[in-house]
């Protein structure tokens, strides 16, 4: 069944590109029924009423919880790499359960632009094809420096970084297991520099191993997520 979010003052109705859709690509009827969410955590089943030009009209056929979200919140702060690699990122780590985003920008982050009203489209429709109940929001981007002051907010902080040896993210994991807010730090092309990651570690992130093979920026954030998730929510 399809899953559509509408916003809280529109809803049980459906305007804007999600109109265009169903109407014109889906090609669906009235009577055919959908999942609309409003990001309050409740999924509702709804059957369409009415196809205007530009609204879809739906009667709501029953209400219950979503559960569909990971019981672990997980908050990627990713360095901002270069060219579409970004849309990517927001894609795959929507799907796989992240809480919100971070663009983020150190010392070797080249890229210069934020498309943030793309980035949370993104994020909406990668919320929808994985039946998410709510959609992550994508923040405004942040400096390293600044990301660092969250720590606070979070159970856990993680840093991985290519040139840890001794402490790997399973064993991270495995010591916090009651962690239920956790602050991702992924790094750009070219990765962290020691005194970024010296820095994060005096503000007590934790350096973690990903394995024995470098993984590129828009792979880590995926492999570190889906491993969170999978120890822990």
């Amino acid at each position: 069944m399809h899953r559509f979010f509408t916003a809280p003052e529109q809803f049980p109705s459906i305007t804007g590109g999600d109109a265009h859709q169903i109407k014109d690509v889906l090609r669906m009827k009235i009577g055919e029924a959908i999942e609309l969410l409003t990001g309050d955590g409740l999924v509702h089943k709804a059957r369409l009423t009415n196809l205007a030009k530009d609204r879809i009209d739906c009667e709501i056929i029953s209400s219950g919880p979503a559960d569909s979200e990971p019981k672990i919140k997980v908050t990627l702060a990713q360095g901002l790499p270069k060219g579409r690699k970004m849309d990517l990122i927001v894609e795959k780590c929507v799907e796989l359960g992240v809480h919100q985003i971070i663009p983020m920008l150190t010392e070797r982050t080249v890229a210069k632009e934020a498309k943030l009203e793309r980035w949370q489209k993104i994020a909406k429709e990668a919320s929808e094809q994985a039946k998410r109940a709510f959609i992550p929001e994508i923040k405004v981007p942040a400096k390293f420096s600044d990301v660092l002051q969250l720590k606070d907010q979070f159970a856990l902080a993680l840093v991985p970084w290519e040139e840890e040896d001794k402490t790997s993210l399973k064993q991270t994991l495995a010591a916090n297991r009651s962690a239920r807010a956790i602050l991702l730090l992924i790094g750009p092309e070219g990765g962290f520099s020691k005194v970024e990651v010296e820095s994060a570690i005096k503000a007590g992130f934790v350096s973690v191993s990903l394995g024995k093979r470098i993984l590129r920026t828009e792979t880590a954030g995926f492999a570190a997520l889906a491993a969170i998730t999978y120890e822990l929510g």
